[in-house]
């Protein structure tokens, strides 16, 4: 997240709106079409793999992994001869070295964010934050570099091309060291194995697949509609607010290969995965809501035009969190048709939204849009959610939203510098959540049960005992 931010803050630095706006256009398209290359086989192939390490049934993880890997490639070669023959109509008047670059960033990403959810569900995700923070590091530099040769959209584009092929190149080594040779073969057949695995992903994949293009439409409708300059403008908004709420998306995405695992239990541990997710960012987003002018100003004066974008986007991160946490429940109960239902409720509503709001309100049309889709995904998740018993308390919910929401307003009411101010309210907020008990020991142990315990250990260590100091209860 840190990375990201600095990424485009150097960019908007040191190139126009106009160059950001059409860059992140295309990595938006790429983002689109990366999905429909995946097939959905990494979260298809982590149901399984959970359980098989697990039960360290090596024989069968590497059949899995290899039977992955050939349906991946299949999906990205098919998808850039796609691409290719479509290029005329989906490029328009870019060059063709864009083209190249734009297929390279699909097919490394595609097969790095494979290898990403192998290594998530065999929980060995010791490197997986080394090897993101070096590839990013990397990006960034090449990024500085290029776009001091050449001030264009394919800088940019080359620079952030070379993160996801370290990673995939990285993330394939440490795959290759964690699926161990075993004397027992496989107890599955490989078009056994090759139809599990399509009939897995391809559930899940439909839904990803329009949540993915529900998303990084905006971006590209935009562009079309408003140009590149107000595109940049909302990118930059919209990155803001999916970086924050990916604390929630890796937090939810690796507890998947758990509940796959778990027999019992499932329902209240995904709440403590989701409501520890929530407290970590809302006291964050919320402050952020009142101080999206100066936060947008800090990638220069002109993107001032995002603030509102950003407020709007920024109450999309509740909805989000719970719609997602539910959907990957219903999936792990091996419910493809709810999930489903909740991807079409929340993407189908904001893709027909842009076209009639982006004329109308340009980019604050465009976050309007994404965020009332959220709403509506939220909504039908609920509904779908009580078919398996009570999963949210509404109560803590409720003091989780409100709580931040009003040390913010209190605080930018008071001549405080915007940083600052951010940083008492997440703080204030944490302490008063921790005092009226809405996290326990519980909450932490299990949510932070998912992560690498070299991080795991220490955290919870300093939580439990800020909590056992502000609550004897605790």
């Amino acid at each position: 997240m840190v990375y990201g931010y600095a990424f485009w803050y150097i960019l908007s630095k040191i190139t126009t709106p106009d160059v950001i706006g059409v860059s992140s256009s295309l990595i938006s398209l790429a983002v689109i079409f990366i999905s429909i290359a995946s097939i959905g086989i990494p979260i298809g192939t982590q149901r399984f793999l959970g359980k098989m390490f697990l039960e360290r049934k090596f024989g069968d993880i590497k059949l899995f992994v290899k039977t992955s890997l050939l349906i991946t490639t299949i999906g990205i070669i098919t998808c850039c001869v796609l691409l290719l023959m479509g290029k005329d109509w989906l490029f328009g008047m870019y060059a063709y070295n864009l083209i190249a670059v734009t297929v390279i960033l699909i097919a490394s990403s595609t097969i790095s964010v494979l290898f990403r959810y192998v290594i998530i569900a065999s929980l060995e995700t010791k490197k997986l934050l080394i090897i993101s923070v070096f590839s990013s590091g990397v990006k960034l530099f090449l990024t500085i570099i290029l776009l001091y040769v050449t001030t264009d959209e394919l800088g940019v584009m080359i620079g952030f091309t070379v993160a996801p092929m370290l990673t995939a190149i990285l993330f394939a080594i440490n795959v290759k060291s964690l699926i161990k040779e075993s004397p027992i073969s496989s107890s599955f057949k490989f078009i056994q194995t090759f139809r599990i695995l399509l009939r897995a992903s391809v559930a899940a994949w439909i839904p990803s697949l329009i949540d993915t293009i529900g998303g990084q439409i905006g971006t590209i409708t935009v562009l079309a509609i408003q140009g590149s300059s107000q595109a940049g403008f909302y990118f930059i908004a919209f990155q803001i607010s999916l970086g924050i709420s990916a604390v929630i998306w890796a937090l939810e995405s690796v507890t998947y290969p758990v509940l796959s695992a778990m027999s019992v239990g499932r329902n209240l541990f995904l709440w403590r995965v989701i409501k520890i997710g929530l407290v970590i960012v809302l006291p964050l987003s919320s402050s952020a809501l009142f101080y999206s002018k100066d936060i947008m100003q800090i990638f220069g004066y002109n993107y001032a035009e995002g603030s509102l974008p950003l407020q709007l986007l920024l109450l999309s991160i509740l909805p989000i969190g719970i719609a997602a946490g539910i959907s990957i429940l219903m999936y792990s109960y091996g419910s493809y048709r709810e999930v489903l239902i909740i991807g079409l409720a929340t993407s189908v509503p904001r893709i027909l939204l842009y076209f009639i709001f982006i004329p109308w309100y340009s980019i604050t049309g465009a976050a309007l849009s994404f965020t009332i889709g959220s709403i509506i995904g939220l909504i039908v998740s609920i509904i779908i959610s009580k078919r398996v018993g009570k999963i949210i308390f509404w109560k803590d919910l409720v003091l989780i939203f409100f709580i931040p929401i009003l040390f913010a307003f209190l605080l930018s009411n008071l001549n405080i510098h915007f940083i600052a101010s951010i940083l008492i309210s997440v703080i204030l907020s944490y302490i008063l959540l921790l005092k009226l008990q809405i996290i326990n020991k519980n909450d932490v142990t299990d949510s932070f049960a998912v992560l690498p315990s070299n991080i795991a250990t220490p955290l919870s260590g300093i939580v439990n005992k800020i909590g056992s100091k502000l609550n004897k209860n605790y």
